[in-house]
């Protein structure tokens, strides 16, 4: 039987799912996932932190470290959580366990639909968050009224019905990276590239995150300096570094150093995990686990501290099918995939998994987009029985989060290795 396809889509962070055609009962819950950890003993923890833990398994499933990358673990789950919906069988568990979505769907979706309405009233009065989901659904197709009635009611979507198979693809194509451009405050564009829809689509889940915060003390413009930054090739670039003198909340061991800077009037904020010199941002990541990111996070104290960071932007777009089949999810690109909670039938698979994102990181906040600076910092006597002040210089290959403080759930994750 010929299958169709999904296909996930995502911007600053979409997170889109295009399902086409596709050519088994429900299984007892894994004991491992992909990674090797307890599912049991996962499933014990609240969403953000399974979420976060997603986020980790994702960040060092990326080889690649030539290029600086951005990306929303959040949106990739949130697309990922509307097509979960429909999975069942082998599928459904190999979803579950990679994603560490729980297995009980009744119970899942309408935690995953509070978890987001949280992150929408933590963003205060200062920082923007917004957080739309959509779909697009072939017309007179076999869809379960159920299946879109639980995305309606858990991920706010609205039906769209389209003709993937006689219609304007191209319109269509439009029409949904127009959505994506407007719900990302015009930041992403032209996230479905030309060519992905073709007449076997079925279904496009859609997501799309824009943040934008200002910092709760600003850098001041005066004070970025040209600096040297130390690529991931060990070229010595010049870039602008902001500089800032203050009490903030600061974490070092023997593998790396933290800080954290706060957005004004919210419970977000920016951590930078900073590798000592002796260690590559590579041997970092290879170490580093979710409970040593949560373990980190629970040890910042505040220190005064000189902080020096480059403003940096940065863009990644990337196809994720491969990377989350690798991950332990090779099914649900397949034709033996089961979404039979679409359709009632086993004729859906996904197709693509599309993710755009952006960062802009500069004197005055963050937005979904990316920014470095370069500082000259000027040296200071240390007076007796005074605790050393901190210098904490990204002037080498540094990941950053952006998370919020009440759940520290990761928003958007990147690694900056070079201008």
């Amino acid at each position: 039987m010929k299958k169709i396809s999904i296909y996930l889509l995502l911007a600053v962070f979409g997170t889109s799912l295009i399902l086409m055609g596709s050519c088994n009962k429900k299984n007892k819950l894994l004991v491992n996932t992909a990674s090797g950890k307890n599912m049991e003993e996962v499933m014990e923890l609240p969403l953000p932190q399974r979420n976060n833990l997603f986020a980790i398994d994702l960040l060092k499933a990326i080889p690649e470290y030539k290029e600086n990358f951005i990306i929303s673990p959040f949106s990739i789950s949130s697309a990922l959580a509307m097509t979960y919906a429909g999975a069942e069988g082998l599928t459904r568990d190999e979803m579950m366990a990679t994603l560490y979505f729980d297995p009980e769907q009744e119970q899942f979706h309408p935690e995953f639909s509070a978890y987001m309405m949280r992150l929408r009233e933590l963003a205060g009065d200062k920082v923007q968050l917004n957080i739309a989901n959509n779909l697009w659904a072939q017309q007179g197709y076999h869809f379960l009224p159920g299946y879109f009635d639980l995305l309606q009611r858990n991920y706010g979507t609205t039906l769209n019905e389209v003709d993937f198979y006689r219609g304007d693809r191209e319109r269509i194509r439009q029409d949904i990276n127009q959505w994506v451009y407007k719900e990302t405050r015009e930041k992403i564009s032209d996230l479905i590239p030309q060519g992905v829809l073709t007449e076997d689509t079925r279904l496009v889940l859609a997501n799309a995150i824009h943040f934008y915060g200002p910092w709760a003390v600003e850098f001041d413009k005066d004070m970025t300096r040209q600096d040297y930054f130390t690529s991931i090739s060990g070229e010595r670039q010049l870039t602008d570094f902001m500089f800032r003198t203050d009490k903030l909340p600061y974490f070092a061991n023997e593998k790396m150093e933290a800080i954290e800077l706060a957005y004004d009037g919210s419970d977000f904020s920016m951590v930078i995990f900073l590798p000592r010199r002796d260690i590559s941002l590579q041997e970092l990541e290879e170490t580093l686990t979710g409970e040593e990111f949560v373990a980190a996070l629970a040890g910042l104290q505040e220190k005064e501290a000189d902080v020096i960071i480059p403003k940096f932007k940065a863009e990644t777009k990337t196809d994720l099918e491969d990377l989350l089949a690798l991950m332990g999810m090779p099914l649900a690109f397949s034709n033996r995939a089961d979404f039979s909670g679409m359709t009632g039938k086993t004729d859906l698979k996904i197709d693509k998994v599309i993710h755009k994102a952006m960062i802009e990181v500069a004197e005055e906040g963050t937005e979904a987009a990316a920014a470095t600076a370069v500082v000259i910092v000027r040296k200071t006597a240390i007076m007796p029985g005074q605790e050393p002040k901190i210098q904490f210089k990204a002037d080498r290959p540094f990941l950053y989060f952006i998370k919020d403080n009440r759940f520290n759930s990761i928003l958007f994750m990147g690694r900056q290795l070079k201008f």
